[in-house]
């Protein structure tokens, strides 16, 4: 499952939208703001630590809608 979320840059403040399943395939996100040339990643060391908690999050997420029904 692929989760979107949004993360200002840490230089200028835009926004930078950021695919999940992207994010741990090593991918670069760059800022948005033509005069900023911010980029944000995971660092390889990490990658393993986030995958773990997207996997958890599903876990959970998978859980509370099998007993509730709800789907958000």
């Amino acid at each position: 499952m692929s989760i979107q979320s949004k993360i200002d840059c840490p230089d200028c403040g835009t926004p930078i939208y950021v695919e999940s399943t992207l994010l741990l395939t090593g991918k670069k996100f760059s800022c948005p703001n033509p005069d900023c040339h911010t980029s944000i990643s995971l660092s390889p060391s990490d990658v393993n630590t986030v995958s773990k908690a997207f996997g958890q999050f599903e876990k959970i997420r998978t859980e509370y809608t099998r007993h509730t029904g709800n789907v958000e």
